[in-house]
């Protein structure tokens, strides 16, 4: 298994979603991962109203924070299409690695709700004694 296909599998990318490039920028500090995913050109994608697979309208490029990749900053970019829907317009095609308009993926969320309830528990116990 390469890299790309390590990094592929550990953010659960999934057709028509792929990892398309990564590069570590070890001249900042900290260092930063950055991630580039891409569908294939002619990918059809579900209408966030009614699930049907639609053309892509247009793209945006957005980009969110991801976990670290160990000590690393990680980011993860996308041009992330709108689809042309017949019964509903012009819709933002929604990614299933983040909320709609969030700046970080879903799993970066979890850690820190998981954080916050950890600290919340400790806090706890040491106001209890």
């Amino acid at each position: 298994m390469d890299g790309t296909q390590i990094l592929t599998l550990g953010l659960g990318l999934q057709a028509p979603w792929k990892l398309k490039d990564q590069h570590l920028d070890t001249t900042s500090s900290p260092h930063r991962l950055e991630l580039y995913v891409e569908a294939d050109r002619g990918s059809l994608y579900a209408c966030p109203e009614c699930g049907k697979a639609c053309p892509a309208h247009d793209f945006a490029d957005k980009s969110w924070r991801h976990l670290n990749f160990f000590q690393h900053h990680c980011y993860l970019h996308a041009r992330v299409p709108r689809t042309r829907c017949p019964e509903h317009g012009v819709k933002r095609v929604e990614v299933p690695w983040a909320r709609p308009d969030s700046g970080f993926t879903l799993l970066t969320g979890c850690h820190v709700v998981g954080q916050g309830d950890a600290c919340a528990r400790r806090l706890s116990a040491i106001g209890s004694h």
